[in-house]
């Protein structure tokens, strides 16, 4: 055997949530001001939502308008209070604590970020990595791509039937590559190991939970000749109690996903995260330009894989 694994968490997971109400705010921003400057950080503790950071732009948010960002991003991930858990049990929107604490851009970042001649100066300095693989339609890795395969058939399952399951879900695949040739030549051999995490009601057996979280992987669309249901090793809540979920009990912070985000470990990854932050912020638009060489050179053939680094000094265009 020669192993690999990658895992992938819900929009329901906590860091994901954090990742997508800071995200929530730049589009507010972009949206209204196209020029504005953003960096803004999440922490997601309990009841408690700590939004940080700094802005820079025409926009100025109200702390009304920042709840109805955070409040309208957890509905849209599922924590809309109408699910069968209870108060105790998930995080409900009513509950929700938030504490602002944005300051400014620094002006001596902005100087070198919009520049005279209208060069747009990068960020900040640092280093991002793109990468690409020929093992999946995606120019992915085979183990994270079919992850979050399983991940989003788990969680469209989840939101559209809240009186079951809940959105906190984690997902976890290993492949077998066989042999390190065959790592090294993309050529995935077998789906050797399932792991599946998913917050069921408290009414719902455990026996019920895993018959039906079955269904959803077998309902995947994994590849035939890598699944074998019979021959894959598979754990379905493999500690069998799991309905409290959310930050309730499970703290949550912008970027701490960042090997989910990127390549599932296959690869290099950069400093910095890309959720909370605008184009000028080279640890995003840095991370998209690398990964879209390296998508290129896989899909026309001069590889198999591909990692590109590209580096930034702060200001230069």
């Amino acid at each position: 055997m020669y192993l690999f694994t990658s895992e992938v968490v819900s929009p329901g997971h906590p860091d994901k949530c954090a990742d997508i109400i800071a995200d929530s705010i730049v589009d507010t921003i972009l949206m209204q001001d196209p020029n504005g400057r953003v960096a803004s950080e999440v922490f997601v503790a309990g009841k408690n939502i700590i939004i940080g950071g700094e802005i820079n732009s025409k926009v100025k948010l109200s702390f009304k308008d920042y709840e109805s960002i955070v409040k309208n991003a957890l509905a849209k991930i599922g924590y809309d209070g109408k699910s069968k858990f209870t108060k105790e049990q998930c995080l409900h929107p009513d509950d929700v604590e938030i504490k602002v604490c944005v300051n400014q851009q620094s002006a001596d970042i902005n100087q070198g970020v919009d520049q005279e001649g209208g060069e747009i100066g990068a960020g900040d300095q640092g280093i991002m990595f793109g990468f690409a693989s020929c093992e999946a339609n995606e120019y992915m890795p085979a183990a994270i791509t079919y992850a979050r395969m399983l991940c989003d058939k788990v969680y469209k399952f989840a939101k559209a039937n809240p009186d079951k399951l809940g959105v906190d879900i984690k997902t976890q695949v290993t492949v077998d590559y066989g042999t390190k040739d065959n790592f090294e030549s993309c050529k995935p051999q077998s789906i050797h190991t399932i792991v599946v995490s998913a917050p069921c009601v408290e009414t719902m057996k455990i026996e019920e939970l895993r018959a039906l979280v079955q269904t959803l992987i077998d309902d995947a669309g994994l590849p035939k000749g890598l699944y074998d249901k019979s021959k894959t090793l598979i754990y379905i809540n493999p500690t069998g109690r799991y309905v409290n979920h959310s930050s309730l009990h499970d703290s949550g912070l912008t970027g701490r996903k960042l090997i989910v985000d990127s390549f599932g470990g296959y690869s290099p990854i950069g400093g910095g995260a890309q959720s909370s932050k605008d184009y000028t912020k080279v640890d995003r638009s840095g991370l998209y330009a690398a990964r879209w060489i390296a998508k290129n050179i896989v899909a026309a053939g001069l590889a198999k894989k591909c990692i590109v680094q590209l580096s930034y000094a702060i200001g230069m265009a």
